[in-house]
């Protein structure tokens, strides 16, 4: 008999960009991998290579009862379809709604993994948004088999909050990149303007405000410093940022959502990451292997990838003064960014590598369900 095993989230980029190489071991394996997610370019091109898409809407800007209730149906009905024998589920909704659907439906037949991505909004403006998501975390991470954290910081507020098992959590820092699909660049005696760029969503929990506020105040230093800011819109999400507010704000050029980052990274100096919460930001990972330092907030997820003073510099959340002065320092000093640099190339070597957590997340399986190496 074929053996099950069904990964679910919000969209198919977050499978294709880290789990891929986990989806073709399980495929070489003889295992049927269900996709439960959204029917996008990502997810078909995942579909090519054996596994089955079944999509499902997941809404990824808070509460939406209507979305949520069908995402739910949905889900209980692959379960019924496929009765995998693992699941793993990740982002708040795919967690939460897949969690309860899978044990209503099989029980104690499947095992059941969670991975925690990040808090996202709701934890950030804080009232009855996040009160009703730690009810969600409180029903459905207890009935799951282990939850995975990408950070410290999760791991123990979910821990106090009473809302995982503490003999059920593990800890895996991020999702891993491609040490050699992304490369060091070498940037010593570069002579050009300086480039300070800014990969993430246009939200403002992201911190796009405070990235266009730096701008303006070094450019007023350096007129000839450039900001490029490169990610997806967001129209539906309540915290969405336009592309016309950022041209607005003046100083910022904002390149879209792109689909290979390496020349921007190429093209930079400076990594400026003002997110306000992460799981393990994917961007500071690979701005790291490609050898650039990051200036950004010190706040739960990017401490993990951030080594202040080392690999660039962390500063208190929301500070703009302080990031300005941070920025300002490295654009001024060649030789220190040319150092950190070096060291983050260092540190992603150590902490990123992919092929390293894919085993740690192999590991996991195999003590479940007693895959095969």
């Amino acid at each position: 008999m074929t053996e099950t095993v069904l990964f679910a989230a919000n969209r198919g980029y977050a499978l294709t960009s880290s789990r891929e190489a986990i989806i073709r071991r399980f495929l070489d394996g003889g295992w049927r991998v269900i996709l439960a997610t959204a029917d996008d370019d990502e997810a078909r091109y995942l579909a090519g290579l054996g596994a089955t898409l079944e999509p499902v809407t997941f809404n990824r800007g808070g509460l939406a009862p209507g979305t949520d209730w069908q995402a739910w149906r949905r889900m209980r009905a692959i379960y019924r379809r496929w009765q995998p024998s693992l699941a793993h589920h990740f982002h708040a909704k795919p967690v939460m709604l897949g969690t309860l659907a899978a044990r209503q439906v099989l029980g104690s037949q499947l095992a059941v993994v969670n991975t925690i991505t990040g808090l996202g909004h709701a934890f950030i403006t804080g009232g009855f948004a996040a009160r009703l998501a730690g009810l969600g975390y409180r029903s459905a991470l207890p009935r799951g088999d282990v939850t995975i954290f990408q950070n410290r910081d999760d791991r123990d507020l979910f821990r106090e909050r009473g809302w995982v098992v503490e003999a059920k959590t593990r800890l895996i820092t991020g999702s891993g990149i491609d040490l050699e699909r992304f490369g060091y660049v070498d940037r010593t005696g570069r002579q050009a303007a300086p480039v300070v760029i800014m990969i993430g969503r246009l939200l403002g929990q992201k911190g796009i405000p405070e990235f266009t506020a730096v701008a303006r105040r070094i450019r007023a230093r350096w007129p000839e410093a450039r900001f490029l800011l490169a990610g997806e819109e967001d129209p539906i999400h309540p915290d969405a940022v336009t592309p016309a507010w950022v041209q607005e704000q003046g100083g910022v050029e904002y390149l879209g959502c792109l689909e290979d980052v390496r020349p921007l990274l190429a093209e930079a100096d400076l990594l400026l990451f003002p997110s306000y919460r992460e799981g393990t930001p994917r961007a500071v990972m690979e701005a790291a292997a490609s050898g650039l330092p990051t200036v950004a907030f010190e706040v739960p997820g990017v401490r993990e990838t951030v080594r202040d003073g080392e690999t660039g510099y962390l500063v208190p959340d929301r500070d703009v003064d302080a990031l300005h002065s941070r920025v300002a320092e490295l654009l001024g000093d060649a030789d220190r960014r040319l150092a950190m640099g070096r060291a983050a190339r260092q540190l992603a070597e150590e902490a990123f590598d992919i092929r390293a957590i894919q085993e740690q997340y192999w590991a996991i399986y195999q003590e479940l369900v007693g895959v095969q190496a």
